[in-house]
Parts: C-alpha cells; structure tokens; sequence
C-alpha cells in the first residue's frame, strides 16, 4: 500500500539539495491542463528528475544586472512562488516547467492537501 504524502513535504523534497547546492532526483506524475483553451488532463510521469538550478556566475550582482540590461530577448522573472510553478530539469538537460498543484505523486506516495 502507497502512503500518502503532504503538499508542504512535496515541495520541501523538490527544493531538497545536498551541500553542495546540487538538487537531489526524484520521480514524480502530474496532470496537464490549461485553463485558457481548456485542453489537457492527462497524466504525464517523469522520472529521474531534478529542480533547475541555473549555474552561478563569478560576476558581481552590479555587473551581471548592467551585462543583462542591453541583450535582446531577457526573460522575466517567472515568479515560481507567485504562480505556483517549479522548473524541472531532465537527465538530457532539457528544461520543463510544471504546476505544482496539479502533482498526483512524487517518489510513488499520493499528495494529499
């Protein structure tokens, strides 16, 4: 029998990383959805997968902020907490962001609320 897991240890397993700043793998099933065109709901599994963590740099703050001002294409911010979302990083180095409310089960044990 699977045991069942709370959201606030889901969340704490994903940010889990050893001392040397590097996450830890898990497995974990979700369900898609968008709300906008109302399509999605399958369940997707992934497993072996990791929190993004972009690398750091040796540049001070003041300098990396005036570097990125000027290039074309800079991305937001993306707000995880705000939106709910965590960036998943798989074996291959391919990136993938997911929502962390619709998790169903992380390392085999159902999320309840």
């Amino acid at each position: 029998m699977k045991h069942g897991i709370s959201f606030d240890e889901v969340i704490k397993t994903i940010d889990r990383v050893d001392k040397d700043g590097r996450p830890y793998p898990f497995d974990i099933s979700f369900r898609t959805l968008q709300k906008n065109s109302k399509s999605g709901g399958r369940l997707v599994t992934y497993k072996g997968v990791k929190k993004y963590v972009p690398k750091k740099s040796n540049q001070s703050k003041a300098a990396l902020v005036k570097s990125i001002e000027y290039l074309p294409g800079v991305k937001r911010n993306p707000n995880h907490f705000e939106n709910r979302t965590r960036n998943l990083e798989f074996q291959n180095g391919e990136i993938k962001k997911i929502k962390i409310r619709h998790i169903i089960t992380l390392n085999g044990k159902t999320m309840h609320y």
